[in-house]
């Protein structure tokens, strides 16, 4: 281009003659990991309002005013139980480092016994993570980690 001293031939950031008037490249759009937990919750809480508004008061004139209570006792154990499942820690444990056992894991046993205060704990071998899983742990398939399952 004549009058032009940059090298590019006026185009790119050096032809603007302020650096601050650069234009960031645009990002595509993700969408946030809190979206399906804020989706779930709005359903949630605005369908149980909606049936509290219409439902409730025609409930409580043809059948009982404990109908509503009831309903309320429920929305609120549903509502914290998903509040726990959401927020709270799975019990994840964490991965060997890369160079903590390169070799071990195609010379290492299936199982390992340990004696943990006074027992014999047998734990198995996990290739995924390179560890031996503790007692009450398994490797889950959704998340790919060794998570601890306290239900055992």
């Amino acid at each position: 281009m004549p009058g032009s001293s940059s090298k590019s031939g006026g185009r790119g950031p050096s032809s603007s003659p302020l650096p601050h008037a650069m234009v960031p490249p645009s990002r595509p759009l993700r969408p946030s990991r809190y979206a399906p937990v804020s989706a779930a919750i709005f359903f949630l809480v605005g369908s149980t309002t909606l049936f509290f508004c219409f439902t409730c008061p025609w409930l409580s004139e043809r059948f009982s005013v404990t109908v509503p209570i009831y309903n309320g006792v429920i929305f609120l154990f549903v509502l914290a139980n998903f509040c726990m499942a959401t927020f709270m820690d799975p019990g994840i444990f964490p991965r060997a480092e890369e160079d903590e056992d390169k070799e071990d894991d195609f010379r290492a046993p299936l199982y390992k016994t340990v004696e943990i205060k006074g027992i014999q704990v047998r734990m198995k071998w996990c290739s995924t993570c390179r560890f031996y899983r503790p007692p009450r742990c398994s490797h889950c398939s959704v998340c790919d980690n060794c998570v601890e399952n306290p239900g055992q």
